[in-house]
Parts: C-alpha cells; structure tokens; sequence
C-alpha cells in the first residue's frame, strides 16, 4: 500500500492536486471505520499502477474494485453516504482514469457523479453566502480544509468542461453559480 500511495503522491498529484496527502496518509493509520473509503484507496492504487511498470497489471482490477466500492457506498441507507469530499474525489479520479484508457462515454458519466456531489456539497460557493440549501457539510475545520474543498471544485470544473469538449454533450456546472475563490497554489 505504501509503495502505490508513494508512487501516485510522487509522480501523479502534482496533476490532480485534490487531496491533501499528510491528512490523507495519517488517515490511513486509524481505525478502519476512520480511514479514506475502500473506492478512493482503490481508485489511487489503480492510478498508480498504471503508471507502474512493476504494477501495470493491477490497475484494471483496482479501477474495477473501486468503482465496486463507490456503487455500494451509493446504495447504503438513502444514498447520504456519499456525499463527502472524498466520494467527489474518487468519482475524479475514475474520471481521470477513465479518460486515460478512452472509456469517454464511462468518463462523462463519472464526471457527471462528480459534479453533482461537489454542487450538493456547495464546493461551488464555497466563498459565497449561506444560501438558502441544505448544508451537506459542516464548515471546514480551517485552512487546509477549505483549500482542499476548493482543488476539488475546480477540478470538478476542468473535467466537466473537457469531458463535453469532444462530444459536445452539455455542460453539468453553471460557471454563474460559481462563486469560489481561485486555487492559491
């Protein structure tokens, strides 16, 4: 697990910065109902591993177990399982995935899942005033929290913006209801 988590923080997440990896790596070591969901550690190795000579192999069978893991997170009581930030990250990550192998209807499908959850979340008024919508999650704890809130919106973003780009299907989010502050690399 550690040798995939290195590989994809070292040679992957300077492209897709949306998680934070010191919160996401001491997460790991707490008790297995504290940890990232099975579907974000999954879809992480997945990427990993194709980059991964050594791993190449393992990679259709992560992006399959995470996609696995995702789809029963969704099923779970009414659905309000998944609506966390890193049920929106994973579904990015598929995204990603899914676009590298040109699975693109499969792509434009995932970031559809994904920019629905970061607009339940408000991840797109994140710098806005409380409106009158349900509050999908609590404030962010501080600094960190928020920014990392912000990287997803806007990946969401990017990957929703791209993925209709080739099949001119339409766009899932409204840049006039954005109203978040740019990434402060």
């Amino acid at each position: 697990d550690a040798i995939r988590h290195d590989i994809y923080f070292t040679k992957l997440h300077q492209s897709f910065p949306i998680i934070h990896r010191p919160r996401y790596l001491a997460a790991m070591n707490l008790s297995p109902h504290m940890r990232p969901p099975a579907c974000l550690r999954y879809i992480i190795w997945s990427m990993a591993a194709s980059i991964s000579d050594k791993y190449a192999s393992f990679a259709p069978e992560f992006y399959r177990r995470a996609r696995k893991y995702i789809e029963a997170d969704e099923l779970k009581g009414n659905g309000e399982s998944v609506i966390t930030l890193s049920h929106c990250q994973t579904w990015l990550l598929i995204t990603f995935y899914e676009f590298k192998n040109m699975y693109f209807p499969r792509a434009w499908l995932s970031t559809g899942r994904a920019s629905s959850l970061a607009t339940m979340m408000g991840l797109n008024r994140l710098d806005g005033a409380v409106l009158d919508v349900k509050q999908c999650l609590p404030p962010p704890k501080d600094w960190t929290e928020k920014e990392e809130r912000r990287r997803t919106f806007w990946m969401c973003f990017c990957c929703d913006r791209y993925a209709s780009i080739g099949t001119g299907w339409p766009h899932r989010l409204d840049e006039r209801d954005v109203n978040i502050s740019p990434l402060l690399l």
